[in-house]
């Protein structure tokens, strides 16, 4: 070092440049050589304005600042206009402690004015793309002094000024060199008194504003004593010197671009090179004209120079890049290796915050470094905590909170958001994180933007990084959405890259193998860009209320043409009917329209598995999950699976592969037999289960009696099972049907084991009723249809006797009651509302209140098909296992039929019993326990 270079300062004496020298070497984290040994030092100021000082007396001619077609900028000529600029600041009676704001045109200029008022005073860095409403209302928050324009150039900053009353100070910018003149020239005599007055480290040097994603933009008041420290922390990290020279294509005024691009470089007396236009990649112009050996920036501008760079031949050798950094954002795991082979270069990711700088890195070989992770922190900055602060072990997802030197003391003029972010020197990020056995940082989301699908926590990053690997993905967001069932779903925003094609149902189909199925956004929304905020990030957290706003202008722009919906020529309309039934029944809402979307009506992936399981068994048709990524409504559904496709046979056999003997079972609903698919999976996929569809499914009625009816399903029985032993089962009036089977397969030789019943009809067993009965029956050809209501009318009446007593008497006192009520004109008769019941149902009627007062004038449009016949069916006793469920009938009379019965009782009524999710776990209890048998 010669002992002269101090004197190139103006107005400094040997003695301040010696302090300036400690002061930046102390912030820098190095040591100074005194003689002949190696000494710590302990100064007591530092700031920006030392560090550039320092640079300008030791190499006074190196490149500060390059830029395309311009004069490069020299330390001493940067040193030369911070030292102008103080001077012009002071004049204006603006001291160190004056907010500044700075609205420049370009990059290059804005980052020289930011440099320079920040030496001076506090500089307010402002995007000159904001709107005027914008700039006005940062302007009335923040209160600045005055505000630095280009001359002669108009702005919503420069109206907005004006508009205010704030103070103007013109920069006049130089053309065919680097460099301008802020305010007028002052006489050297000034000059001195100026530069004495200058900030301390603990100043303000420059305040950002956040973007406002969250609420009204947060005020970060970064201090010279935080930028020196975090200017030490990446020359440290990634071993910068004089030499290196950072190419900054982000906006100096944002964080990342000032902090990292700008200031990072020339704290550590490197050189800064900026392209003529950032947002226009040119490998020729970036890398062979600028020469940068490294630079930084987010996924979006990675992903375009990678897309430019892959196509250059010889691209590798046509740079002198050392490493590349990428922060802000994950940088999907393609993009990484992309430029990682297409450059040869290390490209690594960094972790920072505009409270706190850089956090955390992943470093160039031979440093430390893993994928898909922030890198090692800074040691003793980092905390994972849980809700409760605690911290937590290694591996566990908490908090992340940061501290040390370059964490700012808190917001401007925000007391309430300080009091809830900053604690004992400690920063709440509201990143979820977690930190692994080798100390490197993985992010996971941040607290408010993890979905919370049904108690399943999604991390958006994962399905982001998931969907950005397909080729043709250039951007990709995911996101919640409300959800009626689950609270949260996931939906996902993608942009594709130019020249390539792909559908959401083809990104559906691609993220199934790339995570778990109920992280797959139910929705993909293709746009031609993401919606962002004014610092260039996506705001996830207002997508789905920007997605809902794209909704309701394409439902009004189509709001002339006829509604889908409303168009059935399409579809086969018995298939869609059944289909409507079963949305209808899962989802527990009507009514369901043909182009509704099952998740958006409530639907999740477990009703999914149901709902296809009850389609398949409908169809005949074997249905994979993921059909619902490529048909969501009914009318897809039903064009999937038209009329021509639509099952001819009536058995279905669920878990076909089990090794037991099949229990067959008549399912006995006529509105589809939707509870058959849960029944199998409690029974396990070891017990095969054969469903026979009762008789005329969704058709007109065609009653017969119980024994034809037996006699037709006993060849199916015989077709699908040839040989016993048989173990049957059934449901309602099927359960006769099971039973009278088990009558014919006895009568050819063959084993029955048991017969499963569940609330079974009454049957006519008694004596003295089969004796009414046969006597009704002798008069059936003469009046068949007068015959057999009367016959329904005492089938219902006696069903009675097969309730449990208590509840018979009841009703039966009730029912008198209402009767003489009735009669004598106190009261009018009403039906009660039945409870339990779904959109559409029946049931099986008994004699309560109202049915007794309309005994005689009972109408049969509510009965189930084929009751007519029920009502004439007399069992003849059989010796074979009965298994009765009972829920509205109760096993009496079937005591006269067999001498081996078990009963097991039922909640709720006749259709609660096989609706009742604790009902059907009873069944399928009690089946396993005769089936082991």
């Amino acid at each position: 070092m010669t002992g002269d270079w101090w004197f190139e300062i103006p107005g400094n004496s040997i003695k301040e440049n010696l302090d300036s020298f400690f002061h930046l070497a102390v912030a820098m984290n190095i040591s100074t050589t005194v003689g002949d040994s190696a000494k710590a030092v302990q100064p007591q100021h530092a700031t920006i304005g030392d560090a550039i000082r320092l640079h300008a007396a030791t190499q006074p001619d190196h490149p500060a600042i390059v830029s395309t077609g311009l004069q490069p900028l020299t330390y001493r000529e940067l040193q030369s206009l911070i030292d102008e600029t103080r001077v012009a600041l002071r004049a204006a009676s603006l001291g160190r402690d004056a907010r500044i704001a700075v609205a420049m045109p370009d990059n290059i200029n804005a980052a020289l004015a930011i440099i320079a008022v920040s030496c001076a005073a506090a500089s307010i860095p402002v995007n000159p793309k904001q709107t005027l409403g914008e700039v006005e209302a940062s302007f009335v928050k923040l209160k600045p002094a005055a505000v630095v324009l280009a001359s002669n150039e108009s702005s919503t900053a420069r109206t907005a000024a004006e508009r205010l009353g704030i103070t103007i100070i013109e920069a006049t910018i130089e053309r065919t060199r680097i460099g301008m003149r802020i305010g007028a020239r002052q006489a050297s005599s000034d000059r001195t008194a100026s530069l004495a007055d200058g900030p301390d480290p603990e100043s303000t040097a420059f305040i950002l504003q956040t973007s406002g994603s969250a609420a009204e933009p947060k005020l970060i008041p970064f201090s010279h004593r935080n930028m020196l420290a975090a200017a030490a922390r990446n020359q440290s990290w990634f071993k910068l010197t004089t030499q290196d020279r950072c190419l900054s294509a982000s906006p100096p005024f944002y964080s990342h671009g000032l902090k990292v691009t700008v200031l990072t470089p020339l704290l550590s007396g490197g050189t800064v090179v900026f392209p003529a236009d950032g947002s226009r990649f040119s490998l020729s112009e970036w890398f062979e004209d600028l020469k940068p050996t490294w630079y930084s920036a987010g996924p979006t501008l990675h992903r375009m120079v990678l897309d430019q760079v892959r196509t250059e031949a010889n691209a590798a050798k046509r740079h002198t890049l050392r490493f590349i950094l990428s922060g802000g954002a994950p940088l999907p795991q393609n993009v990484l290796e992309g430029l990682r082979d297409t450059l040869d270069v290390p490209v690594v990711e960094h972790y920072g915050s505009s409270e706190a700088a850089q956090i955390a890195a992943n470093l160039p070989p031979p440093g430390p470094a893993k994928q898909g992770t922030c890198g090692v922190p800074w040691s003793g900055i980092v905390r994972i905590v849980d809700e409760n602060g605690v911290d937590l072990a290694p591996g566990h997802q908490g908090e992340v909170l940061v501290g040390g030197p370059t964490l700012i003391s808190g917001y401007l003029d925000a007391p309430e958001l300080n009091r809830a972010s900053f604690s004992d020197g400690w920063f709440r990020t509201g990143d979820l994180g977690s930190i692994d056995k080798d100390g490197f940082l993985t992010l996971h989301g941040r607290f408010s933007e993890v979905i919370n699908r049904g108690g399943e926590k999604i991390s958006p990053l994962e399905i982001d990084d998931a969907l950005m690997r397909h080729p043709a993905v250039a951007e990709a967001l995911a996101f919640p959405v409300p959800h009626p069932r689950l609270g949260q779903d996931v939906a996902a925003a993608v942009v594709l890259r130019p020249g390539m094609a792909a559908t959401p149902v083809e990104l559906r189909r691609y993220l199934q193998d790339q995570v778990a199925s109920f992280k797959v956004p139910r929705r993909i929304v293709m746009c031609d860009q993401l919606p962002k905020g004014t610092s260039g990030k996506v705001v996830r957290r207002q997508m789905a209320a920007w997605l809902e706003a794209n909704e309701q202008a394409a439902a009004a722009k189509s709001e002339s043409s006829t509604p889908a919906s409303t168009k059935t020529d399409d579809v086969d309309p018995m298939l869609a009917g059944q289909l409507v039934t079963i949305w209808e029944r899962l989802l527990q809402t009507a009514p369901v329209a043909l182009d509704d979307d099952f998740f958006d009506k409530g639907g999740d992936s477990l009703l999914a598995v149901e709902m296809l399981a009850e389609v398949e068994r409908l169809t005949g048709q074997s249905i994979p999950p993921s059909a619902l990524f490529e048909a969501r409504t009914i009318r897809q559904i039903a064009q999937k699976l038209s009329a021509k496709t639509a099952r001819a046979d009536v058995v279905t056999k669920l878990n076909p592969s089990g090794t037991s003997t099949p229990l067959i079972h008549f399912h006995g609903d006529h509105k589809g037999g939707f509870y058959v698919s849960r029944l199998a999976t409690l029974l396990g996929p070891d017990q095969p289960l054969f469903v026979i569809d009762p008789h005329d499914l969704g058709k007109e009625r065609s009653p017969l009696p119980v024994s034809t009816l037996a006699a037709d399903r006993l060849r199916l029985i015989r077709e699908t099972q040839p040989h016993g032993p048989y173990r049957l089962s059934g449901y309602c009036a099927e359960s006769l049907v099971a039973f009278e089977v088990a009558r014919a397969l006895k009568a050819e030789g063959e084993t029955v084991e048991f017969v499963a019943m569940i609330d079974p009809p009454t049957v006519n067993a008694r004596r003295y009723l089969q004796f009414i009965l046969s006597t009704l029956r002798l008069a059936r050809p003469i009046a068949r249809t007068t015959v057999d209501r009367l016959g329904g009318i005492i089938w219902y009446k006696f069903s009675m006797l097969d309730r449990p007593w208590k509840f018979s008497i009841k009703q039966r006192v009730e029912a008198i009651k209402q009767r003489v009520r009735r009669l004598s004109g106190s009261e009018e008769s009403r039906a009660p509302v039945e409870k339990g019941r779904g959109p559409g149902e029946t049931r099986l009627p008994t004699l309560t209140e109202s049915r007794l007062v309309q005994f005689f004038n009972m109408d049969t449009t509510e009965w189930p098909p084929g009751v007519e016949e029920m009502a004439f069916y007399s069992p003849k006793p059989l010796a074979v296992p009965v298994l009765y469920f009972a829920a509205d009938y109760g096993p009496s009379a079937w005591r006269r039929i067999t001498t081996d019965i078990t009963t097991v009782e039922l909640s709720g009524n006749h259709f609660d019993a096989i609706k009742d999710a604790e009902n059907l776990a009873r069944i399928s209890d009690s089946l396993k326990a005769r089936l082991r048998r």
